[in-house]
């Protein structure tokens, strides 16, 4: 019976694929926060990419388990925001949204990398670019 009992508890526990932890932080830029954005981390071995969007500079990657650890090359993009603004402003074009341009260094050429550790509860990670 405790044999059984081992067997079953190991099968819920364990899961298939890499092993992932859940990912979150911060992103500024020239010492804004990136209003609006996208993040990406990739793994430099095997594995898939992960992502979440930035919003008000703050990020969480929780999908699927969170970030694959290990290495990893991040890639940063900021994206136009319209937080704020009403559809009246939008609609008269008078309304501009938020955007910040984010060199290529840190997005489809990115230097950025990062280092996900093993271990419980999620890791912060800040990524302040200048």
């Amino acid at each position: 019976m405790i044999a059984l009992g081992l067997l079953v508890s190991g099968g819920c526990s364990s899961e298939s694929g890499p092993e992932r932890r859940v990912v979150t932080g911060r992103v500024t830029y020239q010492g804004e926060i990136v209003p609006s954005g996208e993040i990406r981390i990739a793994p430099e071995g095997d594995g898939p990419v992960s992502a979440a969007q930035i919003s008000n500079g703050v990020f969480e990657i929780a999908q699927r388990g969170g970030v694959v650890i290990g290495p990893a090359k991040v890639m940063i993009v900021a994206v136009p925001s319209a937080a704020g603004v009403s559809q009246d402003e939008l609609d008269r074009g008078g309304a501009k949204p938020k955007t910040m341009a984010i060199p290529a260094k840190y997005n489809d050429k990115s230097v950025l990398t990062a280092e996900i550790q093993s271990g419980d509860g999620a890791q912060t990670i800040d990524f302040d670019l200048e």
